[in-house]
C-alpha cells in the first residue's frame, strides 16, 4: 500500500497534466475541471480500503514488485475512464442520440432505444437495486460544451413535464442587443442552443 501510493504521488504532476485532461470544442487539450489527482486518490482509497458490496480495487500485494500489478490495474482503469468520460470532461451522460438531426429532451429517459427506467440488476445484485421514484426531479451536473451543445440532461414527473420537445442546437440565444436581452442561461459557458417544447418529440425508444 505504501509503495503503491508513493509511486502514484510521484506521478501526481504527470497524471494531472497528461491524463486528467479533456479535449475542448476547439480541439485543444486542457486540464479537466472534473477529474484531478486529489479526487482520484480519495476515490481510489475508498475502493481499495473499503470497497463496494464486498469487492475492492486490487492494488497489488506485498511481494517484490507486487505493486506493479496494482499500477497495471490503474492504467487499465484510467484508459477506460479516458475513453468514456475524462476526454469529455463529463461525469454525467451527454445527450448525443439524434433523430432527424435533432436532440430529443427525452434522451434523458434512454438513448439508442434504451429505457433507463426499466433497467434491473441481475439476481445476485438485486439487493442493491433502488426502487423507481416517479416523483424524482434531477438534473445532471455536466454536459458537452461544443457550440450549441445540448444542456445537462434532466428528468421529472409527468406533472412537471407533461411532454418534452427537443434541444435546438442551431438556436442563437446570445442576443444581448434585444430588449429585453436574450442570454444563454441553460449552463455555464453556453454560446448557443436552447430547448423547444412547442410540441412533443420522442426519443429512439418512442
Amino acid at each position: 500500500e505504501e509503495r503503491f501510493e508513493a509511486i502514484l504521488e510521484s506521478s501526481k504532476e504527470g497524471l494531472n497534466n497528461n491524463i486528467f485532461i479533456y479535449k475542448t470544442p476547439e480541439s485543444q487539450w486542457a486540464p479537466s475541471t472534473v477529474y484531478r489527482y486529489n479526487g482520484f486518490l480519495m476515490g481510489l482509497r475508498v475502493m481499495y480500503q473499503t470497497g463496494v458490496a464486498g469487492k475492492k480495487f486490487y492494488i497489488g500485494d506485498d511481494s517484490t514488485s507486487g505493486e506493479i500489478y496494482g499500477l497495471v490495474n490503474i492504467a487499465a482503469f484510467l484508459a477506460q475512464s479516458m475513453k468514456e468520460t475524462i476526454q469529455y470532461d463529463a461525469c454525467d451522460e451527454n445527450s448525443w442520440d439524434r433523430i432527424s438531426e435533432i436532440y430529443p429532451l427525452s434522451n434523458s429517459c434512454g438513448q439508442l432505444g434504451q429505457d433507463y427506467q426499466n433497467y434491473h440488476c441481475s439476481a445476485e445484485e438485486a439487493h442493491m437495486e433502488c426502487a423507481v421514484d416517479p416523483e424524482m426531479v434531477i438534473t445532471a451536473t455536466t454536459n458537452a460544451k461544443w457550440y450549441g451543445a445540448p444542456g445537462p440532461m434532466k428528468c421529472g414527473p409527468k406533472s412537471l413535464y407533461p411532454f418534452t420537445g427537443y434541444w435546438d442546437h442551431n438556436y442563437e440565444c446570445n442576443k444581448t442587443w434585444k430588449k429585453p436581452p436574450e442570454l444563454c442561461t441553460d449552463y455555464e459557458g453556453q454560446k448557443a442552443g436552447g430547448e423547444d417544447n412547442s410540441s412533443p418529440v420522442a426519443n429512439n425508444n418512442g
